[in-house]
């Protein structure tokens, strides 16, 4: 599927607003995009600037496959500048060094420029300045300024005057699970991880990591040996997940264990059996056991917050598996 697709589904406002511009080409010289970490706002300025280059433009929007939208899309084009304020803020001779730069005649073909400030808001007040004064100046429609943020408010008020506003609504869950499916990650993560994380570059990130992954695996055990064979149960999870010598990575263990049991439960308590294949067999048969799952899930929310502070570990792991004893039903 192509990103602009991806765009009209996720975002259709932003989609029709851009779409109407390009066509009508009467495109704002700078675009203020607003959204939480994991909307595509990014990808969406890319997508901006693909589509004033390129030569096979569609309803407005770029093919998003010839030479010039790839070189755009791995932030390889001479007449595009990329400044990120993620790791480090933006400084006042980036925003100088820009200005001179696109002071000068554009060095590819279509002569367009375009600059994207992500993170905007991480740029320093003396970059801010210069970049206020770059804005006024009259640039001409050959050049395009993009700035993404998260929090409008740490932006000059004078900044944003002088830009076209579109928000990007929070993606929802079901969103952010077929992203994470589109992009390879495998079911059972994709579903855990996209209740937990609205980024889909995290949760592709934190499937990587052993401390979710042995969580997973814990909490797939637990489901299938928890009423059952619960007496074995607090054994194989301190001996085999907890018992390491790496205490933090143990406590983060036993976290993703209760953040991926919550949502199982929850599942339950509700019937929702749309998750991965196990999981739906496996709400069924604990549905057709006689527990009170609206009180494992109390259980489990206590045992988050004694978590988070820093509680005993083998302590808390013994208390969990007593109070979700207690929380069954009476045959």
């Amino acid at each position: 599927m192509k990103f602009a697709e991806r765009l009209e589904a996720q975002q259709p406002v932003v989609y029709q607003t851009l779409k109407h511009a390009l066509v009508q080409k009467k495109l704002a010289h700078a675009f203020l995009f607003v959204g939480q970490k994991g909307t595509p706002r990014l990808e969406t300025a890319l997508l901006l600037a693909q589509s004033l280059i390129c030569q096979h433009v569609h309803d407005g929007f770029a093919c998003e496959e010839c030479s010039d939208c790839q070189r755009i899309a791995e932030a390889n084009y001479a007449d595009l500048i990329l400044l990120d304020g993620a790791s480090k803020s933006i400084k006042k001779d980036e925003i100088l060094s820009l200005q001179e730069r696109f002071n000068k005649t554009g060095l590819e073909r279509s002569g367009q420029k375009v600059y994207i400030l992500n993170n905007a808001e991480n740029t320093t007040p003396e970059a801010l300045n210069s970049l206020l004064k770059f804005l006024e100046e009259p640039q001409g429609s050959d050049t395009l300024a993009i700035l993404i943020v998260e929090n409008q408010d740490r932006i000059l008020p004078t900044i944003v005057s002088r830009c076209q506003t579109l928000t990007f609504r929070p993606l929802t869950q079901r969103q952010i699970h077929q992203i994470a499916l589109e992009e390879q990650l495998d079911e059972t993560d994709g579903y855990l991880l996209s209740h937990l994380i609205r980024d889909v570059d995290q949760i592709k990130q934190t499937a990587e990591d052993e401390a979710y992954q042995n969580g997973m695996l814990m909490m797939r055990r637990f489901i299938r040996e928890f009423p059952l064979r619960e007496e074995e149960v607090l054994v194989w999870m301190q001996t085999e997940y907890l018992g390491s010598k790496d205490k933090e990575k143990d406590k983060r263990t036993f976290g993703y264990f209760i953040d991926c049991l919550l949502q199982f439960l929850r599942d339950a308590a509700v019937g929702h059996t749309e998750g991965p294949a196990w999981m739906a067999e496996e709400i069924v048969k604990w549905n057709q056991r006689p527990l009170r799952l609206d009180q494992l899930i109390i259980v489990l929310l206590e045992c988050r917050d004694k978590l988070s502070r820093s509680y005993n570990l083998p302590l808390l792991a013994d208390q969990l598996i007593y109070q979700m004893k207690e929380g069954m039903k009476d045959e």
